[in-house]
């Protein structure tokens, strides 16, 4: 806390200054406030001051005091907050209005609630709440209309508020309160977990935390506000005051505190000393005759041998025997801490990948220094000895919490998968692959048993697409899975296998409708229902795409009771309108789902259609349809032919996983990193509807209306001119850019200057272009994603945000073209015009570096996704040239997906 002490000396001498004198501290260190206030007297009351020169003088000193305020109740320092106080009071003149409306206002009234607490004086602590909560509450809802994000600081005041009041009720208790006793009235870890863990949201909290527990006399409660400041210090990267701060958890004996200095042992690059500190530790703890039961104890003492387990690791100490030996006794210590299992498993993992690196492989020549005449064989070490257990404790960690759940969960599938592929090419299976075998279908059976089917329904586009996995355990186990997610998830799983039933592939197509049909004869009457009447609505959605206007006439519009009868004549029904929200998959933290929580949405049913149908003028004119939901809403669809939506459908659940995984990213999640997405339903292999989005602009029509604006491009002409100057120019391209480039200046600025006038919202919404832009660009860089040209880019008109459409260009596929596609992404001079003065060296940098620093942090998880077109191959890749793809891929996919159509 240093840095307020400085804030302290600093106001002091600014108030000397300001006064020509030699106020300030005084020889004992406090404040001379009553000669401050008898100088702010002399200048209000002197005439040579009248007009600007005292009210000056007096805004200056009551702006320093504020600040002196700040920083005397977070230090606690009672006889400086008095002297600022009592400046305060002289330099207003009327006294202070004690609204919290200001941010200065604010710490005053702070300071003056903690000084009336300090003073045993219940009225004023009472009055003074409730005036600054009335202040408070008296602008909020102003505020709350611009945005969330304007009235979160305000919400932050009235929570301190209410913590204050909670902490004065148990002082004013008539007799002493026990630690139980105020940890349930007071419920700050509950509390705390609900504000942002953001450093500007919880210092403050945790400070004023600080103060109530001193009045409290909770040594153990100031301790733990200290070390939870660390740890916010810490992860912020503000060493220094994280390091303070746990000297102060240090001092009090609090749990954890050692462990939290190591960690910061650890982030200097100190690591081989942290080590050090944390073995001796648990080492003591281990040799105690007598361990203790007290769960919060063991969790503390599995913290520190799991912390210390996994440096081991990283600095190469100790051998796997020791290493895994440390994981069984941590787990042991907490067996339902989610973190525990996962790490081991990550361990083992590890192991298995180095295992099979090293399978069917002699040492290397470098390595062994008998030349081979060494009698003594070592066996050789099988992947299979980790697999087992790799895969259960990646169960484990499933089952526990939520956490991890988006890395364990998809490489739990993938290292199964992966190892029925291999048993089912494998001719001639060993008694320890046998083996192994047993094991992993045993545990893959526990785990289906264990886990509940929300957590299953993360994975369900990987699941389909391995419907036809050539091992007959795994197939198995996939048809169960479905069915379960079925069973409990009706509505989001028809919509999502509605593809795989309409399959042209017919093992594919067989599978997907067993599944379905044993789920519907599990159902009760109303459930069968349900799915009879999901299997017409999307017979009439597949008949509604493929309609088509009558070609002796142009049309852009059309009628639904005309020309689909039949879809309005099933309507209402009680299917859910498919929306984003309705496959959302809600995980709450902690690994069971609270009380009346729902781990999706429920969303309006389909209550009727409008009758108005947009046809759009494109080649295959796809059709703008809108359903009524039961709610009253209208939800337009784009209804789209003649188009494999399997690929938008990936690359929307690609876009949703990273969008958890930049949630989960302390930085990304402050700057709002994130991908907009929306629903994609493949409904057969050539036709499908997807969500439309309301207010979104073209960045071509975007860039058009400023040029026209600034009359330097006419939209017939001026594309004309610059064909004539592509086709007569003789020189180098970039000669031919340039002068293009002349004619056409970077204007897009002017777009956002127009559209949003307010300094705050055009503020807003150029950071939200900036930052959409670069997640966009890692993303379709990092996917080869290609066709990025200025319609298949949009802008939200209301955010700033951008959003890509058209996903047909995927894994560099543009390098095929005639003309082929150099560049990784979108970077046009428009582009960068947008971004402000620093370009790509300010914000689009910092968030591009993010973006792909989460990217390349969970390959893994990403992969898997990814994955789902490798085992489920588009129509436009299986019709293409088989040559190219190498003989072992081939003979897998070929099994794994069997394209053998339906005639």
């Amino acid at each position: 806390m240093g840095h307020y002490q400085t804030l302290l000396h600093q106001v002091d001498g600014l108030m000397a200054r300001c006064l020509g004198g030699g106020q300030g501290f005084g020889a004992s260190g406090a404040l001379n406030a009553a000669d401050i206030i008898a100088t702010l007297g002399t200048l209000a009351n002197n005439p040579a001051n009248a007009g600007s020169g005292g009210q000056t003088a007096q805004w200056c000193m009551w702006q320093l005091a504020a600040l002196g305020i700040a920083a005397a109740w977070r230090l606690g320092s009672h006889e400086l907050l008095r002297g600022y106080l009592g400046i305060v009071e002289a330099a207003s003149g009327a006294g202070l209005q004690r609204g919290g409306a200001t941010d200065d206002d604010w710490e005053a009234c702070v300071g003056y609630i903690l000084e009336a607490a300090h003073r045993g004086s219940h009225t004023d602590v009472v009055t003074m709440i409730k005036a600054a909560r009335q202040g408070i509450l008296g602008l909020l809802p102003s505020i709350a209309g611009e945005s969330y994000t304007r009235a979160y600081p305000d919400l932050m005041k009235l929570h301190m508020l209410q913590e204050i009041e909670d902490a004065w009720g148990l002082l004013q208790q008539p007799s002493a309160v026990g630690p139980l006793q105020r940890s349930r009235a007071l419920r700050w870890p509950e509390r705390l977990s609900l504000t942002a863990p953001v450093l500007s949201s919880r210092a403050p909290l945790l400070a004023l935390r600080r103060q109530l527990a001193g009045l409290l006399r909770d040594n153990e409660g100031m301790g733990r506000a200290w070390l939870q400041h660390a740890k916010l210090c810490r992860s912020t990267g503000h060493q220094e005051a994280a390091e303070t701060s746990v000297l102060e958890a240090q001092a009090r004996s609090v749990p954890g505190a050692l462990l939290e200095r190591c960690r910061l042992l650890w982030d200097r690059d100190k690591g081989h000393r942290a080590v050090m500190e944390l073995q001796l530790v648990v080492q003591q703890e281990l040799e105690e005759e007598v361990q203790p039961n007290d769960p919060a104890v063991q969790h503390q003492r599995a913290k520190e041998l799991l912390q210390l387990t996994e440096w081991m690791a990283a600095v190469g100490q100790g051998g796997k025997e020791v290493l895994c030996a440390n994981y069984d006794d941590a787990i042991q210590l907490d067996s339902n801490w989610e973190k525990a299992h996962f790490s081991y498993a990550c361990y083992l993992d590890q192991l298995y990948k180095d295992a099979k690196q090293r399978e069917g492989k002699g040492p290397k020549s470098g390595m062994d220094r008998l030349g081979g005449r060494c009698r003594v064989r070592r066996e050789e070490e099988s992947p299979f000895d980790y697999l087992p257990s790799a895969l259960s404790h990646y169960g484990e960690s499933i089952r526990a919490g939520h956490k991890h759940i988006l890395q364990s969960l998809p490489r739990l599938l993938t290292l199964y998968f992966e190892f029925g592929n291999r048993l089912a090419a494998t001719k001639q299976v060993t008694q320890k692959m046998r083996s192994a075998q047993t094991q992993i279908s045993g545990v893959m059976k526990g785990l289906v048993r264990s886990i509940p089917a929300y957590k299953w329904l993360l994975v369900l586009p990987q699941l389909t697409s391995r419907l036809c996995h050539q091992e007959r355990d795994v197939q198995e186990f996939i048809q169960t899975l479905l069915g379960s997610i079925v069973d409990h998830f009706p509505q989001q799983a028809l919509w999502s296998m509605t593809v795989v039933v309409k399959s042209t592939v017919r093992a594919r197509q067989e599978i997907a409708s067993a599944v379905i049909a044993a789920a519907r004869r599990r159902c009760s009457d109303s459930g069968r229902r349900l799915f009879d009447l999901f299997n017409k609505l999307v017979d009439q959605l597949i008949r509604a795409c493929m309609w088509q206007p009558p070609t002796e006439r142009r049309t852009s519009k059309a009628s639904a009771q005309k020309e689909f009868r039949g879809l309005c004549a099933l309507l209402p029904l009680e299917v859910q309108v498919p929306v984003q929200a309705l496959f959302t998959v809600d995980l709450p933290p902690g690994g069971k789902l609270p009380q009346g929580h729902r781990p999706v949405s429920t969303q309006a049913t389909i209550a009727g259609i409008k009758d108005e149908v947009v046809v759009m003028q494109s080649l295959m004119k796809p059709k703008k349809i809108t359903f009524i939901g039961s709610d009253g809403v209208e939800y337009p669809f784009l209804a789209k032919p003649k188009d494999d939506l399997r690929k938008d459908y990936r690359l929307m659940d690609f876009a949703g996983t990273l969008n958890a995984l930049l949630a989960r990213q302390p930085q990304a999640r402050r700057r709002g990193l994130s991908l907009r997405t929306y629903a994609v339903l493949p409904l057969t292999n050539d036709c499908g509807i997807l969500q439309w989005v309301n207010n979104l602009v073209p960045f071509k029509h975007a860039c058009e209306e400023v040029y026209v604006k600034a009359k330097i491009y006419r939209r017939h002409s001026t594309p004309m001119q610059i064909k004539k100057m592509y086709d007569s120019h003789s020189g180098t391209r970039r000669e031919l850019m340039d002068k293009v480039l002349s004619l056409l200046p970077p204007r897009m600025s002017k777009w956002f200057l127009s559209r949003f006038q307010d300094p705050g919202t055009w503020l807003a919404a150029r950071l939200a272009f900036t930052r959409t832009n670069a997640a966009w660009a890692m993303v379709g860089h990092v996917l080869g994603l290609g066709d990025r040209h200025g319609e298949n880019i949009m802008i939200n008109a209301l955010t700033g945000e951008t959003m890509h459409v058209d996903f047909g260009c995927l894994f560099d596929h543009g390098l095929t073209l005639e003309v082929p596609e150099m560049v990784p992404f979108r970077l046009t001079q428009n582009v960068v015009d947008c971004f402000g003065v620093s370009g790509v060296e300010g914000t689009f940098r910092c968030a591009a570096e993010m973006t792909l620093q989460v990217l390349r942090d969970n390959k893994a998880t990403l992969m898997t996704c990814a994955e789902t077109f490798l085992h489920d191959p588009l129509v436009d890749w299986t019709k293409g040239s088989r040559s190219t793809i190498t003989s072992s891929a081939t003979a897998t996919q070929d099994q794994e997906n069997p394209q053998v159509g339906i005639d």
